[in-house]
C-alpha cells in the first residue's frame, strides 16, 4: 500500500502505475481482438489454454485498481461510461405517456445518495468537436445551434472547438494527447452510420453518453463524452420535409447532447428526452428543470 516512506524510497507508486499501464494495454489488444477475430494474428505453435494469461492479467487488475487509488487519479484508471441512450426516429404507433412527475431523470447518480446526479464540473467550459465528414448537405450550423439551446438551459459554457478526424468509438480514450495534448478529450459529436456504429442499427437515429471518473473521496464526475448521429436516417428526416426536418434534426441534437449531459429518457411526450422522435423540437418544462439541475454540480476547482 502506498504511504510509507520505504514504498516511496523503491518507487513503489511508480512500479505500480506501469504495471498496470501494461495489464490495461494488454487488455485492449485482448478487446480489439475479440471484437475483430479474423484480423486477430494466428502465432505458430498456439496452444489451447494459451489465453489464460489474460485471465490472470484481468485478475490482478480486479485486485490491485482499488489498492491504488491514490497513485492513478490523474491518470483516470477509474472510468464509468453511462449506457449510451438512443433517440428512435418515427412517430409511435400509439402513445406512450406517462404518471406525473416524470419530466426529467438522471442518467447516473452519485453513490449512496439517489437524488444527486453525476454532472459536469461546473466551473469548467465543456469543450465539443465534431467529426462532419458524413455530415448530410444542409446541417452546417445546426450543431452550434444545438449546443446554445444546451448551454442556455443549463447554464453551462459549452465551446465548439471545431472539427476533429476522430472516429467514433465504444473504446474511446478518456485523453488523447495525439489529438487534444494533457487535457480530458472534448465530447466527440460524429457523423456516423449504422455500419461503424451498430447502436444505430433499426430506427435509432442518434447515440448519447459520458464517461465519469471517481475522485478520492469517492464522488464521480463526468469528464467527456460522445454523439453519434446516424447520417442515413437523419438524412431521410431532412429529405421529408426540408423546414421542418432542419428543426427535427436540430432537436435529435438537443436530445443526445442532453443525454452527454446526464438527462436519461422520460415517459412524457413533451419533453425532447422522451424516447421517440415524434416532431417535437423545442425543450419542454421537464427538460429544461433537469438540464438546470445538471449544470448547477459542484465546482471542482
Amino acid at each position: 500500500m502506498p504511504g510509507g516512506l520505504l514504498d516511496r524510497i523503491v518507487l513503489g507508486p511508480y512500479r505500480r502505475r506501469r504495471r498496470l499501464t501494461r495489464q490495461l494495454r494488454d487488455l485492449d489488444r485482448w478487446y480489439d481482438a475479440q471484437r475483430h477475430p479474423a484480423a486477430r494474428p494466428r502465432r505458430p505453435g498456439r496452444r489451447r489454454g494459451h489465453g489464460r494469461p489474460v485471465l490472470v492479467a484481468l485478475g490482478t487488475l480486479a485486485i490491485t485498481l482499488p489498492a491504488c487509488l491514490f497513485g492513478l487519479r490523474q491518470q483516470g484508471v477509474y472510468v464509468d461510461w453511462s449506457a449510451l441512450a438512443g433517440l428512435v426516429g418515427g412517430q409511435p404507433a400509439a402513445a406512450a405517456g406517462g404518471p406525473a412527475g416524470t419530466g426529467y431523470a438522471f442518467l447516473a447518480h452519485q453513490p449512496g445518495s439517489p437524488g444527486t446526479p453525476v454532472t459536469y464540473d461546473s466551473c469548467a467550459p465543456l469543450h465539443v468537436v465534431v467529426n462532419d465528414r458524413l455530415a448530410p448537405t444542409g446541417t452546417d450550423g445546426l450543431l452550434q445551434s444545438a449546443v446554445d439551446e444546451v448551454s442556455t438551459a443549463s447554464g453551462l459554457r459549452i465551446v465548439v472547438d471545431g472539427p476533429t478526424d476522430e472516429p467514433p468509438s465504444r473504446a474511446r480514450p478518456l485523453r488523447d494527447p495525439a489529438r487534444y495534448g494533457s487535457r480530458w478529450s472534448p465530447v466527440l459529436v460524429a457523423w456516423t452510420t449504422p455500419h461503424q456504429v451498430p447502436g444505430l442499427r433499426g430506427k435509432v437515429v442518434g447515440l448519447g453518453g459520458s464517461a465519469s471518473v471517481s475522485t478520492p473521496g469517492g464522488r464521480r464526475h463526468y469528464v467527456t463524452g460522445t454523439v453519434s448521429l446516424d447520417t442515413p436516417g437523419l438524412q431521410r428526416v431532412l429529405a421529408r420535409s426540408p423546414g421542418r426536418g432542419t428543426l427535427e434534426v436540430r432537436a435529435v441534437m438537443m436530445h443526445e447532447l442532453g443525454h452527454v449531459l446526464g438527462l436519461a429518457h422520460v415517459h412524457d411526450r413533451g419533453q425532447i428526452m422522451f424516447a421517440r422522435n415524434i416532431g417535437r423540437t423545442a425543450w419542454g418544462a421537464g427538460d429544461r428543470a433537469g438540464l438546470a439541475r445538471l449544470g448547477a454540480g459542484p465546482c471542482l476547482g
